[in-house]
């Protein structure tokens, strides 16, 4: 029976990989996709390899994935997250949740583009214990670890009162460690957690894996945990920690773009060199010799002319391009398009016939997962609820946020909205900049106003 290594992955995990190649390689630039080489720009028939090297290594990736993966994150953190029904014991750990100096809202931006672009990411919530009990470590307290899509080797699980739980998760790191004096190497860690247990793998000096560390993982209760920590942000599930990648269809229309970009420069410079053409008899002999004028003897019969192509071609190409443009920006909109979607069973109470985007969705699952987060960081700290956060950020925006700007300043002549709403729907469109404080701006506008009074005011007559 063949041995299975802790770097194994499972049959779930290699699937999601497979699915996931696409986005490493957009994700990986320009110098990504032509590695990849025909995998994604296929050589063509007769195509010999150097020409086709030539072709590869002058193709330019429209970042058309990347560009739009960065937007809609953006938008699920315009603004910071609402942190005010955190547990009080947890609010010190935010500035700081992964001990890396970054604070909930770049840990967990980090982890939405993860699960964007991949469709799940995960994070373990580890507590860097001794011997177990909270007594001997007051020091210590719980962090989060980013774990990325690609860095993910396998999964189990079990039902536990009808809910499915993690029983077992393993990951590769890659740890950069001393070597000698001055130098540093990197070398790769595979990680394994276990109900109360966690153990670390490396390779010896014979290429095999072995345990380096081990330790037993106890509770607040000093009993050994019963759970994995770990915190899966799925976004369109599909199986127990496993998601449907939401912005997939992008991505083929991004590649596609990459492979009709290629052939359109190679037409552009095939069409730019006109072709030298030679009309009359086969034969030339010594007709060919170049006179001292620069002349070319053809002989009696003999004609050149150069032969260019029309540019039909080209402008064809360039249509085509164009329009595909307009098919990817359509394709990363459809997570604003607003429509009326299933949610968890508290979230379909409150969004009874509300119409909400996809984005929205998966904001609210990023707030759950943030929370489950949260709740295991209670846990080490022997709570049993470590709170919820909220995300508003720009997510239901218009597509053009300016566009609606007049409908709010409508509504401020109105007299339902006051002058600090509208200040503040302005900076959610990016009309005001976001470093303008209402106050400032308030005072300014008292002062104006006083300065307006004193110059339009006639001096008074003397009696």
């Amino acid at each position: 029976m063949l041995k299975i290594m802790p770097n194994t992955k499972n049959s779930a995990i290699v699937k999601m990989h497979t699915q996931g190649a696409i986005i490493t390689a957009l994700l990986g630039g320009t110098d990504a996709m032509r590695q990849a080489g025909t995998t994604y720009l296929p050589k063509h028939p007769r195509e010999s390899q150097e020409d086709y090297n030539a072709r590869k290594n002058t193709a330019v990736l429209f970042p058309a994935f990347s560009e739009t993966l960065s937007q809609m994150v953006g938008r699920v953190f315009f603004k910071p997250i609402d942190t005010h029904k955190v547990s009080g014991s947890l609010n010190g750990f935010l500035l700081n949740i992964d001990l890396q100096n970054n604070d909930i809202n770049i840990f967990s931006s980090k982890w939405f583009a993860d699960a964007l672009a991949y469709g799940s990411s995960y994070v373990i919530v580890d507590f860097p214990t001794t011997n177990g009990t909270l007594a001997d470590n007051r020091h210590a307290r719980p962090y989060f670890v980013h774990v990325k899509n690609t860095d993910v080797l396998g999964f189990k699980h079990e039902f536990q009162n009808g809910v499915p739980v993690c029983t077992q998760f393993r990951y590769r790191q890659t740890l950069t460690v001393d070597d000698g004096e001055f130098g540093e190497k990197n070398i790769e860690q595979i990680t394994v957690w276990d109900l109360g247990r966690v153990r670390h793998y490396r390779k010896d000096d014979k290429g095999k894996w072995q345990v380096s560390a081990e330790k037993s993982v106890h509770g607040a209760n000093g009993k050994p945990l019963n759970f994995v920590p770990v915190v899966d942000l799925v976004l369109e599930p599909q199986a127990f920690f496993v998601g449907k990648i939401p912005l997939l269809e992008l991505a083929h229309l991004n590649v596609k773009h990459w492979q009709m970009q290629s052939d359109y420069h190679n037409i552009v410079h095939f069409v730019s060199v006109p072709l030298l053409a030679h009309s009359g008899s086969d034969d030339l002999g010594d007709s060919q010799t170049v006179a001292s004028n620069n002349l070319l003897q053809l002989g009696a019969d003999g004609k050149l002319s150069y032969v260019e192509h029309s540019g039909a071609a080209i402008g064809a190409a360039v249509t085509a391009l164009e329009e595909l443009k307009d098919e990817m920006a359509t394709a990363g909109a459809k997570l604003l398009t607003r429509t009326k979607l299933a949610l968890t069973d508290s979230q379909a109470r409150d969004e009874q016939g509300k119409e909400i985007s996809k984005l929205r969705v998966y904001a609210n699952r990023l707030e759950d997962a943030l929370g489950r987060a949260l709740d295991f960081a209670a846990q080490w700290q022997g709570e049993t609820d470590g709170g919820t956060v909220e995300i508003s950020g720009n997510i239901d925006a218009d597509f053009d946020p300016s566009a609606s700007f007049a409908d709010v300043l409508k509504m401020q002549a109105a007299g339902v909205l006051s002058g600090e709403t509208v200040f503040e729907e302005a900076q959610a469109r990016s009309i005001i900049s976001p470093q303008r404080e209402w106050q400032d701006e308030k005072a300014r506008l008292e002062l104006q106003g006083s300065l307006n009074m004193d110059f339009g005011q006639p001096e008074s007559e003397s009696s």
